[in-house]
């Protein structure tokens, strides 16, 4: 059963010093997204974000590193489907941002929620259609990875 919780994660990689992030387009909806689901009953925030990036990247991501963000924001219940007196009284559901490295070796098979990825830089996000809690999200591994001096800017 799904928690009134959900994860973000942003798949990237480093090429070059320079931040590469996967993005996926929905098949619903004429917008791009980070990998996005519920967290199902007894399963903790981590576990769910590697599972989600399992189930729409098609990679196997139980071994990689795993970034949780201070990135967070509510949705309105009514964008999900939750059924039962659990849910009555809820209005928003909170969403808990990461990010996972993958090497640059990973192949990606997508679920048949995405029509369609692509390899995007932070600046590259501007001309691409995606909510706010995304585009905050990827700010913020930018400019944590910018203050290791992880990539350049």
């Amino acid at each position: 059963m799904r928690t009134a919780k959900q994860v973000l994660v942003i798949p990237y990689f480093i090429r070059d010093a320079v931040l590469q992030m996967v993005i996926l387009k929905r098949a619903d909806l004429d917008i791009w997204q980070w990998v996005a689901g519920g967290v199902e009953e007894n399963e903790s925030l981590d576990e769910a974000a590697r599972r989600e990036c399992s189930e729409e990247l098609g990679i196997a991501c139980c071994d990689n590193p795993l970034l949780p963000l201070e990135s967070h924001c509510t949705i309105p219940k009514s964008h999900f489907d939750l059924q039962g007196a659990a849910y009555e009284h809820l209005y928003t559901v909170t969403e808990y941002a990461f990010a996972i490295e993958l090497k640059v070796s990973d192949k990606i098979a997508l679920s048949e929620e995405h029509s369609e990825h692509m390899f995007t830089t932070y600046p590259q996000l501007k001309d691409l259609k995606i909510w706010d809690s995304n585009r905050t999200a990827a700010w913020e591994l930018r400019q944590r990875l910018l203050d290791n001096h992880l990539i350049v800017a």
